[in-house]
């Protein structure tokens, strides 16, 4: 729903397998900037700089590893100052942090996807059976995220 340029950082392994067509449902690919960092560093900075500018509507982070704690406040202080949602992809291990929610997803019997919060500083943890309906029902599913992390 948010406007503005979509940044989708991480190694040239993850963000060149992002397929167009496959986000094109969600998103306008036009709007997606890819950033491939050569290290973890350089992700992590890449990150930073786009959280922290005005215009971004939202900065997706591909890490095997989840952020620590230094790394993950960094990333929330730049994500406060310029007001985007960052949204970090672990393929491997979640470490302390200072996210304000942490949510699990695995595929649904049946379709869809199970979503799992196992962390929410303002919530209760809890477990949700979401399907995706297509653009125009994407209304409905943004007031259940809400609750779940509020």
């Amino acid at each position: 729903a948010a406007t503005g340029p979509v940044f989708w950082t991480g190694f040239s392994r993850d963000v060149e397998s992002l397929a167009p067509t496959g986000v094109q449902v969600f998103l306008d690919p036009a709007r997606l900037v890819l950033t491939i960092g050569l290290n973890r560093g350089e992700t992590l900075w890449a990150a930073e700089q786009a959280l922290r500018a005005r215009s971004a509507a939202c900065v997706v982070i591909e890490l095997q590893d989840g952020p620590d704690l230094r790394e993950s406040r960094r990333l929330q202080i730049a994500a406060e100052e310029g007001g985007a949602l960052g949204l970090i992809l672990v393929r491997g291990r979640a470490f302390t942090s200072a996210a304000e929610t942490r949510w699990q997803c695995d595929a649904g019997a049946g379709g869809g996807w199970v979503w799992t919060s196992t962390k929410s500083k303002r919530g209760t943890p809890g477990a949700w059976r979401v399907s995706w309906k297509g653009r125009h029902h994407a209304p409905d599913l943004v007031p259940l995220a809400a609750t779940a992390s509020a």
